[in-house]
């Protein structure tokens, strides 16, 4: 139940939802069998959400890590310098 309130348990980060119910759906197709056409439907389903939820994970990776990041610390870069630089000129205004 856990896992459907999106709790964690130990170091692991948590799933996405396409991923776990990806997983469910594996499960339940899977104890449906493969005489199911509905079970093989399911599998088939769970296991294109799973791939989908790996894609859309290392997809958010990459953005942080490429974007993100590097904006978020140009940013901070950026407004140390221009704070540094008003207050320069400020000192100079008052001299």
């Amino acid at each position: 139940m856990s896992k459907v309130r999106g709790q964690n348990k130990g170091g692991t980060k948590p799933q996405q939802p396409v991923g776990f119910l990806g997983e469910v759906m594996l499960k339940n197709g899977r104890e449906l069998g493969e005489d199911s056409t509905f079970g093989t439907a399911m599998v088939e389903m769970g296991e294109s959400l799973r791939q989908l939820s790996e894609v859309k994970g290392a997809f958010d990776l990459n953005v942080r890590q490429n974007f993100l990041d590097p904006l978020d610390h140009l940013k901070n870069k950026d407004l140390k310098e221009i704070n540094h630089h008003r207050k320069k000129l400020q000192g100079r205004r008052l001299d």
